[in-house]
């Protein structure tokens, strides 16, 4: 076994140990936050990740993005207070950027970045912060470590990022206020500038204009990496540094900073091992900085098999089951081919309830590998994901009530089940269920439509959803609702929700056993979710729905009717099905399940 295979497998290890805090799904904001930070994209498939790795440089001003998504982060933190415990990284920066202190295309163009990956789970704080982490890590920097659970604020917080004219005591006062030491404030500050420069645009009395450019950047230093060499050429004189060497010495902040403490912290970064480790520190600090009363996730590790995209739902007249098994595989390892992964599950009633007598299972119906560049999280932890997916037909008179997962690698090794820790994963309930292709979305512009939101192109547009959900026959409910939100929008507006009633389908009939309902809903942002309730008899059945904002009306049939076993092991086939299975893209994820995804919670 070579050297990084069995780093990988090392990490991999490593990573069930931290699952230890006691991890169960569903767990709707652990499962998303997990998902961007590993996957770097949302439900549907689109990627945040893709928009900065590898280490990529925006077009145009051949800007650093990596080193604009790690600036706004320091930004947006810089209005914290330690003495009252306000401010702090909160997505205030949204509402700062007429300040001289935040000036800038950078922080615009950061910002229509990030416009569309804030949800009801992942705040918009929480993708700032995610963005300096994808950001040091594409360019081969440390993996920070990474929390969820920030707070949106929807007005500007107080003034606070130092400015590069301001003396050495007001910087490190600015610093104190934000929570660091003087040595803390150098070693942001190596960290921070470790990629990215500055551009005419922004300093013109620093970086002279260009004739040949639209843009003049002069970087930190000689490299695009996050690394330690803008230390190291502070230190040895060669810097190129315009905040160190520039003529006009009101403005060589950098140079005061660094050069506070009499080089002494500076000294200590020129290990690159040291300066990894006090950014790794020292950057997961700032990111991590909000105001008082607010509470952060665990740390966001990842799952090594990890349930994504189920849901029991309708289609083509028929009750199927769908999921989805994801599990990684070192980047530097052969994919076992012989592998089979098999989903098992128990009826919910009849005589097979709960897996007394039969426990059904199939095989999975399609393998889709993931590309290592998924997330550069992930490609630096030396892994890589392979999912495997399950449609299966449900006897709507028996439906199903738990699933787990069995792994066999056709080599001797024992059989590895999935099973939530003991718990299996519960489908709690059936009652009420959403149905992706029957439902819809379109968009509208202002001319079929009244004007609602002008985004930042000047266009004006709605998107109108029209939802199809089922409630058993017999359960009568007496109102059936679906709760909207979506918290992505342009210029970071306030979040959408609303309540929408949906009225019963008199012309559709009973379809496997439910009756349909259906609803329309307006939104003008870019992630919807929505949450289907059924009240009946003083209880609320309800299932949620993660991302439609890219609902389409895909079809996926079932491959043939899964088998079943006996308690004793003995298997036997269940009656004939005329189904089909139809070959699924490898695209993306949302693709191949028509971006009908949701967890049955």
């Amino acid at each position: 076994m070579n050297h990084n295979l069995k780093l990988a497998l090392v990490l991999c290890l490593s990573v069930f140990t931290d699952l230890s805090f006691g991890y169960r799904w569903p767990s709707p904001q652990y499962d998303a936050l997990e998902g961007y930070l590993y996957e770097g994209r949302r439900a549907d498939g689109t990627s945040l990740a893709a928009l900065v790795h590898p280490c990529r440089k925006r077009t145009g001003t051949l800007a650093s993005i990596p080193a604009e998504w790690l600036r706004i982060a320091f930004h947006d933190m810089a209005t914290h207070n330690v003495d009252d415990g306000t401010g702090g990284l909160d997505g205030s920066i949204a509402y700062e950027l007429d300040r001289g202190e935040n000036f800038g295309s950078g922080f615009n163009q950061t910002l229509s970045d990030f416009e569309t990956f804030p949800n009801k789970y992942v705040s918009r704080a929480d993708v700032i912060a995610l963005g300096a982490v994808l950001a040091v890590s594409t360019c081969g920097g440390p993996i920070i470590p990474y929390r969820g659970g920030r707070v949106d604020v929807y007005t500007a917080g107080p003034t606070g990022v130092p400015e590069p004219q301001q003396d050495i005591n007001t910087h490190t006062e600015m610093f104190r206020k934000q929570g660091f030491s003087q040595s803390e404030m150098i070693k942001l500050v190596a960290c921070g500038h470790s990629f990215g420069g500055v551009r005419n645009t922004d300093f013109p009395q620093l970086v002279p204009a260009d004739p040949s450019k639209s843009v003049n950047i002069k970087n930190f230093d000689t490299t695009d990496n996050f690394d330690n060499v803008v230390v190291t050429q502070y230190l040895d004189g060669s810097t190129q540094n315009v905040l160190v060497v520039s003529d006009n010495k009101t403005m060589v902040s950098d140079l005061r900073v660094f050069a506070s403490d009499g080089n002494s912290t500076m000294h200590s970064l020129a290990s690159a091992d040291t300066y990894n480790t006090e950014c790794t520190s020292v950057l997961e600090r700032m990111i991590n900085t909000v105001a008082h009363g607010v509470t952060l996730t665990d740390e966001i590790t990842l799952l090594p098999a990890k349930v994504t995209l189920a849901q029991l739902t309708i289609e083509q007249s028929k009750l199927v089951f769908k999921s989805s098994l994801r599990l990684t595989n070192p980047i530097n390892g052969t994919i076992n081919k012989n592998r089979t992964v098999r989903m098992l599950w128990c009826d919910r009633n009849g005589d097979s309830q709960d897996c007394k007598g039969n426990t059904r299972y199939a095989q999975s119906v399609n393998t889709v590998t993931e590309s290592p560049d998924l997330s550069p999280v992930t490609l630096k932890l030396g892994l890589f994901f392979i999912n495997y997916q399950f449609i299966v037909p449900i006897d709507s008179t028996a439906s199903i009530s738990k699933f787990w997962f069995e792994v066999d690698e056709h080599d001797g090794s024992k059989v590895t089940v999935y099973n939530n820790e003991g718990d299996n994963y519960v489908v709690d309930q059936d009652q009420v269920i959403f149905i992706p292709t029957m439902s819809k979305a379109e968009f509208r512009s202002n001319s079929t439509e009244a004007k609602v939101y002008t985004n930042r192109n000047s266009e004006t547009f709605t998107k109108v959803y029209t939802f199809t959900a089922a409630v058993r026959d017999g359960v009568n409910p007496s109102r059936v609702y679906i709760d909207a939100q979506d918290d992505a929008f342009g210029d970071f507006l306030q979040p959408f929700n609303s309540t929408i009633d949906l009225t019963l389908n008199s012309t559709a009939g009973t379809v496997q056993g439910y009756k349909l309902y259906t609803g329309t809903v307006k939104d003008v942002g870019f992630q919807l979710m929505i949450d289907v309730h059924a009240d009946t008899d003083g209880t609320t059945h309800t299932v949620n729905v993660p991302e439609v904002s890219n609902l389409d009306n895909t079809v996926l049939t079932a491959p043939a009717t899964p088998s079943s076993q006996t308690s004793s092991g003995s298997s036997s086939s269940s009656s004939s099905s005329s189904w089909r299975s139809v070959p699924w893209t490898s695209v993306s994820l949302a693709l191949i399940f028509g971006f009908t995804t949701l967890l049955l919670s």
